[in-house]
């Protein structure tokens, strides 16, 4: 298992992911379109380009933290499709090896 875990939340108004130690539970990177340096870039906060913008905020994060890798599990009601795959791919664009565990 890899020490990291990502998580993602997807809402009607906003986006927010995040890479988690498994062992301390603590939030090593954090990105949301909530945040106000997002927020003024972007035409919506929840849209699929919104998805990007999140992943690849979140990977540079990641990296000035030292985490290249993470695993990502769907909880029971998210899909891995549309919004939450286009966080995902676009942390492995960005540099960031996520295993993506399906059940």
């Amino acid at each position: 298992m890899e020490p990291f875990t990502l998580d993602v939340f997807i809402s009607k108004r906003f986006v927010s992911a995040s890479l988690t130690h498994r062992v301390t539970s603590k939030q090593v990177a954090v990105a949301g379109t909530n945040s106000k340096d997002i927020k003024a870039v972007l035409k919506s906060r929840s849209d699929i380009p919104a998805c990007v913008a999140v992943g690849q905020i979140l990977a540079e994060r990641a990296r000035e933290a030292d985490v290249y890798t993470a695993t990502y599990t769907p909880r029971e009601r998210d899909k891995f499709e549309g919004k939450i795959r286009a966080v995902v791919q676009s942390l492995i664009d960005n540099g960031i090896d996520v295993k993506v565990y399906l059940d």
